[in-house]
Parts: structure tokens; C-alpha cells; sequence
């Protein structure tokens, strides 16, 4: 363990916690010291009582969140600064602080820093998180209750970090950023990086001294096995990964290449920590943190914990069962809260934002199985969206609704598939069901069988099912894959092999050569070219060659 004692959170600007050294990497003695102090006047000669910190630094971060809490003011943090975000608070009266259009100035250095101990029940913290109405929920929480859970997290796993310093994937303006690369290691004493480490070529240049690695799922499933990572492998005590369930395969690839497992943390801003598991590719019951209890009624999970603002029992919105050897299993969630690329999405949210438009009179949002989440809005047009439907198509109808969406909606929980419809689906009690709103929609593509996978090619194979909803209306007489869907599946693959997130830009030298029916099996080969930003495609099956060709995307679309 850390040769010395755990510093409270309240105590951190004390006469004992760290702030003479160096808390923040990079950062020289004193310089972490001197920026609360900076933030400290700086908030204190601000009027609101409440203030926004929005950073892409976790160490200027951290040095504003002691300023705004040691200046007697309420940090609120948000996990965006969409306009419509900052747009719903300014009738709150709050400031913002950070990289934010008409934030608080950054300070200069201002008078020498005044050691302090704060009260761990008066000071505050406000989180957001989706609530089921559809808009952002806050969430407060005391600065006791983050102490008693970095209390927690620490006897639970504090003796296998020892001191080694923190990095981290992930963002810290959530709840597991916070905790794990902020004010765990203020506490505990490790040293933590202030930028994130983005992309994998962050990560090789990691080791083999020690250190710890916070990440998430949707950076973990993603690990490219042609990488050196000796150096990372060799220094790591320990890879959190929260935010959603880790994949089996992906558990898996991380004892590969990593040689050990990652320790998967469940629960939520609401909850604080709940359970932790270490499955390394197994299945794996979740096991209780440290002053966790918990216990399953009614198929729900039922929790009495420390990081609560009370002593009660809790009922989650999640479904378990009491696994046989201990521990309980998830059974997914029961609310309207769905989670993509780990962060939780209000379907809600959506809908409403959809209606705001004026172009539907009702909109419902599901999220669709397949390899990876995708949203489908199944829409009723309004008078309004019916005149621009026979006046630009469903094509103009449809790009007018995302159009509505820039600035209200995170693009990762745009629907990626629309239907436009008389009226939505009700049964005989005139209810819109889950399983009619599904019914609507169909997987866009073949699970992928992955057969080798680096930073430039892939390959694998798709077996070609009639239920795809590629197949929906293109050719009324017969179950023919239109080429263009060759063109997205190849799009969708590269995104999951390499990254691509970029706009299209064009394509060339593209041929279909066979017609791809139900029941063909397709091989399937993608080539990344990151200098050129091309994207080659090759499908083909025991017939011969069905596809190929090259997509062209704008500079810096991959990884």
C-alpha cells in the first residue's frame, strides 16, 4: 500500500493531505497548490452560488473543484457543454468555469494557499445523469459520500496499486472518471495524468514502471492485437473498466495481451459503486464492494450502501438473480435508460427532442439487438412533416429530423433507422408494446465472425440471414441485397475494426459483380489506409467476387 495513510477528501487542502507535493503528473511541487488558489478567489468573486466546471485537463479540473468548494461554492458537473445543455441551465443562474464559450476566466496566480479542511457534509457536488422523464436528473451528493466510496474502492483494491500513478481512457466529468482519476488518487496519494489517453499508441509508450490504467468497454473491446504490449503488460497493476458490461471476448483479449484481468465496477451516479467482478472472459457473478449490502426482491436488485445519502434500502432499475456461488447475475435494466458506447441514453430524451421539432406529432425510440446498440424512431409525421414529406421525400423528411437534433442529442444516441408511419402499433388495450415497436425494425447486418483483426486489415465472415432489414422493399419480387448495402456493412465493419468515425466523402473503382441472396455465406476483407484515409472492401463467397472497391473519408476519420 501507499506508505502513507489515506487522505479524507475534505482533508486534501488541509495542513496534511498533498498538496505540497506533486499530485498531478507533470506538474511541479506546489503548482497544484497554487491553482486551487487561483480558482479559489477567482470563484469567490464570482455572485452565483453555483457553478458548472466543464475541463478536458483532469489536473486544472481537480484544482477547480477544491476552488469552488473551498470558496464556498457548489460545483455541478456535466457530462457535455451542448448548447441546449448550457441553454437549460442559464435560468439557474449558474456560472461555467472551463472550456466553455463565456466561461470564468482561466485565473493567474493569486495570493499564497491557505491550508483548509472542509466539512464533508456542507460541501457538495451536483452530477447529471438521464432521468426517465427524458431530461438530465440531477444528482447531489455530498462530499462524505464520495469519501466513504473512495474509502471503499481503496480497501477493496489499495494494496494491489500501492503507489503507482493513474491513467485513464475516460472522461473524469462522470461519476467513474471522478472517482477513479481524480479524487481516489488525490486521496490515496498515486499521482493521476491530467489528459486522457485517446487513442492505443498513448497506451504502448506506458511501462514498465507501474502504473494503473481506468478505461471503459468501448476503448477495451477495441485492443489491436498487433500491438507491442510488453511495456504496459509488464508495469500494470491493475485495468478498471465501468460503464457497461465488458464482452466475454473482450475480457478475454485483455488477459491475452494485458496478462491479466480487467476488474469490471457496476453501478451508477445514483448508487455510487455496487459490485466489482474480475471475469477475464468467463462469466462471473458480481461481488458486493467493501460496506455493500445487497439482496434481490422481486427480481430486482435491492442495495443498502455507504455511498447512499441515507441508511435505508435502495430498489435499483436493475434485474438480478442470486448467482449459486454467490454474488447475483444482471439480467439488464428495467427503465427506458439504454447504454451505447457506455454512456447511458434516455430514449426519453430523444423523443422529446424529436416532438420539439414540430414534424411528428408522436415519436417513440427502441434500441435495436445486433453486434453493436443502434436506435430506431418510429415516427407519426405532423401536418407539417406529412407537406415536407410529399414535397422532399423521406430522404429530406428524415434529414430534417436529425437536423433537429445537432445541439440537443449527443450524435453517439442519434437513430441510426426510421419509420414513418400512420400511427404506431397499439395492441387490443391500445398500449404501444416494446416487442411492436421491435417489430418494426430488423438487424442491419450480419453479426461479424471476426477472423484477424490490426490496425489495417481485417477480415472475417457474414452469413446473409432474409430477416436483415437490408432486404426491406429495394427489389418487391425477389430477396436481393441491394449493393449499396454492401457499401454500409463495409462502413459498419471498418468502424468496429479500426475506428472509423469520419464522413464519407466518395468512393472509386467500385463493382458489384453477383447478387448476395439469402443464405450466402460472404467472406469479407477491409483494408485501412490511414495516410490516404481510404477504406478497400472485398466480399465474396463460394461463387465468386459480389463486391469491391474503395471509400474514400475525410482526413483523420480512423483511428
Amino acid at each position: 500500500m501507499a506508505t502513507e495513510p489515506r487522505v479524507p477528501l475534505h482533508a486534501i487542502c488541509g495542513p496534511a493531505g498533498p498538496v505540497a507535493g506533486a499530485p498531478v503528473l507533470g506538474w511541479t511541487p506546489g503548482a497544484w497548490a497554487a491553482r486551487v488558489a487561483a480558482w479559489r478567489a477567482a470563484f469567490a468573486g464570482q455572485p452565483a452560488r453555483d457553478v458548472a466546471l466543464y475541463f478536458e485537463d483532469a489536473g486544472e479540473f481537480s484544482a477547480a473543484l477544491y476552488g469552488a468548494w473551498l470558496a464556498g461554492r457548489t460545483p455541478w458537473l456535466l457530462g457535455d457543454a451542448l448548447a441546449a445543455t448550457r441553454e437549460a441551465l442559464a435560468p439557474h443562474g449558474v456560472a461555467w468555469a472551463g472550456d466553455v464559450p463565456g466561461a470564468i476566466p482561466a485565473p493567474a496566480a493569486s495570493a499564497p494557499f491557505e491550508p483548509l479542511v472542509l466539512e464533508p457534509g456542507a460541501c457538495r457536488l451536483v452530477l447529471f445523469t438521464s432521468g426517465t422523464t427524458g431530461e438530465p436528473a440531477p444528482v447531489p451528493k455530498s462530499l462524505a459520500q464520495l469519501d466513504r466510496e473512495v474509502a471503499s474502492l481503496e480497501a477493496a483494491f489499495g494494496e494491489r496499486l500501492g503507489e503507482a500513478p493513474v491513467f485513464g481512457t475516460v472522461s473524469h466529468q462522470h461519476i467513474y472518471g471522478l472517482l477513479f482519476r481524480v479524487l481516489w488518487p488525490l486521496s490515496a496519494g498515486r499521482p493521476f495524468a491530467p489528459a486522457r489517453k485517446v487513442y492505443n499508441e498513448e497506451l504502448v509508450v506506458l511501462g514498465p514502471a507501474p502504473l494503473v490504467l481506468v478505461a471503459s468497454p468501448a476503448h477495451l473491446k477495441r485492443l489491436p492485437p498487433n500491438q507491442d504490449w510488453a511495456p504496459l503488460r509488464a508495469g500494470l497493476r491493475a485495468v478498471f473498466s465501468s460503464g457497461g458490461p465488458l464482452a466475454p471476448d473482450a475480457a478475454l483479449e485483455v488477459r491475452t495481451l494485458w496478462g491479466q484481468a480487467a476488474i469490471e465496477v457496476f453501478g451508477s451516479t445514483e448508487t455510487g459503486g455496487i459490485a466489482w467482478r474480475a471475469p477475464g472472459g468467463e462469466q462471473a457473478a458480481w461481488q458486493a464492494l467493501p460496506g455493500v449490502d445487497w439482496r434481490v426482491q422481486d427480481g430486482r436488485l435491492v442495495i443498502r450502501s455507504p455511498h447512499l445519502d441515507h441508511d435505508g434500502w435502495l430498489e435499483t432499475t436493475d434485474r438480478a438473480e442470486v448467482a449459486p456461488d454467490g454474488g447475483f447475475v444482471l439480467r439488464g435494466r428495467a427503465d427506458r435508460i439504454v447504454k451505447i458506447e457506455e454512456r447511458r441514453v434516455s430514449l426519453e430524451a430523444i423523443e422529446a427532442a424529436l416532438l420539439a421539432g414540430g414534424l411528428v406529432d408522436e415519436a417513440r425510440v427502441v434500441a435495436l439487438p445486433g453486434h453493436r446498440v443502434l436506435l430506431g424512431a418510429a415516427l407519426v409525421p405532423s401536418a407539417d412533416g406529412r407537406e415536407r414529406l410529399r414535397g422532399e421525400g423521406r430522404a429530406g423528411l428524415v434529414e430534417a429530423l436529425r437536423a433537429g437534433l445537432h445541439g440537443r442529442v449527443d450524435r453517439i444516441a442519434w437513430p441510426r433507422r426510421w419509420r414513418l408511419l400512420e400511427s404506431l402499433p397499439a395492441d387490443a388495450r391500445g398500449k404501444t408494446t416494446q416487442r411492436a415497436l421491435a417489430a418494426l425494425f430488423r438487424p442491419p447486418m450480419p453479426v461479424p465472425q471476426w477472423q484477424a483483426r490490426s490496425a489495417t486489415q481485417a477480415s472475417g465472415r457474414l452469413k446473409v440471414d432474409e430477416e436483415l432489414a437490408a432486404f426491406d422493399g429495394h427489389f418487391p419480387q425477389a430477396l436481393i441485397l441491394p449493393g449499396v448495402a454492401l457499401l454500409d456493412w463495409a462502413t459498419r465493419l471498418a468502424a468496429d475494426a479500426f475506428g472509423l468515425a469520419g464522413n464519407f466523402q466518395g468512393m472509386d473503382t467500385v463493382k458489384f459483380q453477383q447478387l448476395v441472396r439469402p443464405g450466402t455465406e460472404l467472406d469479407f476483407r477491409l483494408d485501412w489506409d490511414p495516410a490516404r484515409s481510404r477504406l478497400g472492401f472485398r466480399f465474396v463467397s463460394d461463387a465468386g467476387a459480389h463486391g469491391s472497391g474503395w471509400l474514400r473519408f475525410e482526413p483523420g476519420a480512423g483511428r
